[in-house]
């Protein structure tokens, strides 16, 4: 796969060819298949990434019982693995449709390569968007989570685009003293018909794959870093860290890239810069909404609170502050009693609360839900929780 090129010390890549092995033509039934390295390489990447996030949802605790985070993050990964490589794909069929007019169905071909991440990260959120509605889990946790584990396996999955000489960047000159290069085979090699430039007769590239695959365990390090030093952040970071990192990430690897390009109709601009701007934009306007404008409640001193106040065990008022949480994310611009309401219904039943104290506990609780100040509490109170005045 590498070989010297040029005096100055330069080395060239060279794909061994798309196949990790492959049947002969003439054997009966499986002749000219076999296992490609793009398969392999996106089945480490899966294994790999759901391995690291369960890991990591339990660390978190994103789940009462041990194990059951992991659990939850296997049923994630079916429906974001397959909404995610079918969005990709989707994806990229749109924006390089004057390759499949022709054969429609070759789109399918998704082990010959041709996705893109935009696709497959938007078709993925959407997924795990109505996963977290339909059954109640905290989606930015997961979100979280979820994305030392994408952005690890881009970085594995990139090499993909290695073995099949695809997505390549810019010529480099036989006789230059850039240290590394990457050799296109001669059909592989394209015309970019939109600036009339024909690259057919280069022989050397640059890596681009390679230099993404290497920024991009940077930015896995970063957010690795984030979530180990900096564990109290706000739900949602990650998600957007990732989103601006990727974006900036990509805006250098699309300069270079002269394969596989798609313009946004008949002008110079590339579609993958439209996405990077949008992702900056989103990304930075999320994280000044979250830091600056939104109030996020502690939800951990609400709950060892609401255990002073009323006497419940600290699983059943952790379980009563998500719930009101819930409710105030939801209804927030209603009625105060309309939320107390809809919450009282949850106030555990062996709870030593008369029905006028449960609703005043709520009422207050409501209130530092909406932003009041939490009354500060003692490391003796935390420990030794008791009940109110006038608890029976």
């Amino acid at each position: 796969m590498l070989s010297n090129f040029v005096s100055v010390g330069g080395l060239v890549l060279r794909s061994p060819g798309e196949f990790v092995f492959q049947f002969p033509a003439d054997t009966p039934l499986v002749g000219g298949l076999g296992l490609r390295w793009y398969g392999l390489l996106m089945a480490t990447a899966v294994l790999v990434g759901l391995l690291l996030a369960k890991f990591l949802a339990e660390q978190r605790r994103l789940e009462r019982d041990p194990g059951q985070a992991g659990e939850r993050v296997e049923q994630l990964a079916l429906l974001l693995i397959v909404t995610g490589f079918a969005g990709a794909r989707a994806y990229y069929v749109a924006t390089h449709w004057d390759d499949f007019r022709a054969s429609p169905w070759s789109a399918l071909a998704i082990w010959q390569g041709g996705i893109i991440i935009h696709g497959g990260i938007l078709a993925a959120g959407l997924a795990l968007y109505f996963y977290a509605r339909f059954t109640g889990i905290n989606g930015w946790k997961y979100a979280d989570i979820l994305m030392p584990s994408l952005i690890l396996g881009q970085a594995i999955g990139r090499w993909g685009n290695f073995f099949n000489s695809e997505a390549y960047g810019s010529p480099i000159a036989a006789d230059s003293a850039w240290p590394i290069a990457q050799f296109i085979p001669p059909e592989m090699r394209v015309v970019d018909r939109s600036r009339d430039i024909d690259f057919r007769d280069m022989e050397l590239f640059h890596p681009i794959f390679l230099y993404e695959s290497l920024l991009n365990l940077l930015l896995f390090a970063l957010l690795m870093g984030m979530f180990w030093k900096k564990p109290k952040l706000k739900d949602g970071t990650w998600l957007w860290s990732y989103l601006i990192g990727y974006s900036l990430i990509r805006i250098p690897y699309e300069v270079l890239r002269v394969s596989a390009v798609a313009y946004l109709g008949n002008t110079p601009i590339k579609v993958a810069y439209l996405a990077s701007a949008i992702g900056i934009i989103l990304g930075v306007g999320m994280l000044v909404y979250m830091y600056r404008f939104r109030f996020d409640p502690d939800l951990e001193a609400l709950t060892h609170w609401l255990v002073n106040q009323s006497g419940l065990e600290l699983s059943a008022a952790e379980n009563m502050v998500k719930r009101a949480w819930g409710i105030q994310q939801k209804q927030g611009g209603s009625e105060l009693i309309e939320r107390v309401t809809l919450a009282l219904p949850n106030f555990p039943i062996s709870s030593p609360l008369s029905p006028a104290q449960r609703q005043e506990l709520m009422e207050q609780l409501f209130g530092y839900l909406g932003g009041d100040p939490l009354p500060p509490s003692t490391p003796a109170d935390l420990a030794s929780p008791q009940p109110s005045e006038g608890n029976t």
